[in-house]
């Protein structure tokens, strides 16, 4: 039997009463798969609770990566991916359990795990797991749902979509990766709301996953053994995005096998209600979550007490300098210092001051130069703005806005084949070391010309006319008081151009 469900995998078009046809139904909230094996044994009682919570915050380390086509576009916007690690911190603080970004963020560029299946998104997640932190995969389509977490590569896939400031689904899978159920489990194989009968009573169980479970009662009197075996969690068969009422519940009530209305609250975060709705977890699921914690993670208690953010104000943009107009079209490389507290920095660019709307370009980088390549054209004005980013706090602002005009030349594309034939090397080079420039099998020989350009673009050395064979050439270039720094050397063969990154240590 396939390891693959989700959370609407099918359609078992059903009354209160009774059974119907199944038909299929597609996926739009959660894909999050069958319950796990430890939440059977915690609730078998074969794992003792931890009933008592730690006197520190716990912090857990995320291993973000974002997943990307082939050719490297299609990426999460940052501001929506920090924006819904500030929700989930938010969500999880009355709970003493925060979440911290540990290490450099990843990138993957792959088409297949960019729009993937179950079966591919295990894949992806047994390639670029790292042990003791929670995994986290930002795609454009995780599996058919807004995301979802797999139990056997043990990591979480969110869809970009479904990824914000303002969408709890982040939180949501988050209580699965602890092991945490739907509040109305076993309904996931039932279709849509508005096939269910309110008026009829719900039947004693709902086949799911190959057995039959229990339908929670309003009394209680079956809570540790039905649906998602909370007791203090309201039952809750509701099993597709549902709208709250001003009360924070559903619009109808719901009838239970005993024919007693009860009406659905939507707060709980493994609810399907909408994100406006939720807002808590259950005493009972946390007690959950704090003790399947307790043996997963490398988890940091010595965090800090009061993290502080990083502060915009505190950023200095560098180059270009303000209202420049920089030498060059093809690349720019923006460049500002070293923040006080800031472990990353989320850099945009724009075509207009205005920030709030669509903006062109939207990085994250743990260094503090970024080379911009992409949707720039010459002879145009460009905006561009960082905001320096805690790995503990990651709400901040953003630093005053700069501004320069690209330069006078067209944008040129670099040739792969001539980029295939040339080697820069050693690279980084250290300071006052001769820089060796190699091209073998150019495929036509022809003159060559060469420029180093610092990151503002002012040709530092430049050579024009080299005659060179088709089969090849070798040139040295002297690095002699050249600061440390990033450079970039650009060759032209004819009309061919390739440009590189050099480092200079």
């Amino acid at each position: 039997m396939t390891n693959r469900i989700s959370c609407l995998l099918g359609a078992l078009l059903l009354t209160f009463g009774a059974l119907f046809a199944q038909q299929s139904s597609d996926l739009d909230f959660c894909a999050t798969q069958e319950r796990t094996e430890w939440m059977k044994k915690y609730q078998a009682g074969q794992i003792t609770p931890v009933t008592t919570k730690s006197l520190n915050t716990q912090y857990i380390p995320l291993h973000l990566v974002i997943v990307g086509r082939d050719d490297g576009t299609g990426y999460i916007n940052p501001v929506d991916m920090l924006g819904a690690i500030q929700l989930l911190n938010t969500s999880f603080a009355q709970y003493d359990i925060q979440f911290f970004i540990d290490g450099d963020v990843d990138f993957v560029n792959s088409s297949a795990y960019y729009d993937h299946s179950f079966s591919v998104g295990r894949q992806m997640m047994s390639e670029n797991n790292i042990r003791d932190k929670m995994n986290v995969y930002f795609v454009d389509n995780a599996a058919g749902a807004c995301g979802y977490y797999s139990p056997g590569p043990d990591a979480i896939a969110m869809s970009n979509g479904c990824t914000s400031a303002n969408n709890t689904d982040f939180v949501h899978e988050v209580g699965h990766f602890f092991s945490l159920d739907h509040t109305f489990y076993g309904w996931e194989s039932v279709g849509e709301i508005s096939e269910i009968n309110l008026e009829d009573r719900a039947p004693a169980t709902v086949f799911y996953r190959g057995e039959d479970v229990a339908v929670e009662k309003v009394d209680g009197s079956n809570c540790d053994d039905a649906a998602d075996g909370f007791c203090d969690t309201t039952p809750d068969y509701l099993m597709e995005r549902w709208t709250c009422n001003g009360a924070g519940e559903y619009r109808d009530s719901l009838t239970d096998p005993d024919s007693l209305k009860f009406a659905v609250p939507g707060a709980n975060f493994m609810s399907y209600s909408l994100g406006d709705c939720k807002g808590e977890f259950s005493p009972e699921q946390v007690t959950a979550m704090r003790t399947n914690l307790a043996s997963r993670l490398r988890l940091d208690e010595n965090g800090p007490s009061n993290p502080v953010s990083a502060n915009g104000a505190d950023v200095n943009l560098l180059l270009p300098v303000n209202n420049a107009t920089v030498e060059f079209s093809d690349f720019v490389e923006l460049v500002w210092n070293t923040t006080p507290n800031a472990d990353y920095y989320l850099v945009q660019i724009n075509s207009s001051t205005n920030f709030t709307g669509t903006v062109l370009d939207s990085y994250i980088t743990s260094d503090t130069s970024i080379i911009v390549t992409e949707n720039l054209v010459a002879r145009r004005r460009y905006y561009w703005r960082v905001r320096p980013v805690n790995r503990y706090s990651v709400d901040s602002d953003y630093s005053e806005v700069y501004r320069f005009r690209n330069g006078e030349f067209t944008v040129s594309t670099m040739d792969e084949t001539l980029n295939a034939a040339l080697t820069v090397s050693p690279n980084p080079v250290r300071g006052g070391q001769e820089l060796r420039i190699a091209g073998r099998d150019l495929g036509t020989g022809g003159s060559l010309s060469y420029q180093l350009l610092d990151p503002a673009g002012r040709v530092l050395q430049s050579r024009e006319g080299l005659t060179v064979p088709a089969t090849g050439f070798t040139d040295y270039i002297s690095t002699n008081d050249m600061p440390a720094g990033i450079y970039f050397l650009r060759l032209q063969l004819d009309d061919r151009q390739v440009t590189r990154r050099v480092v200079v240590w």
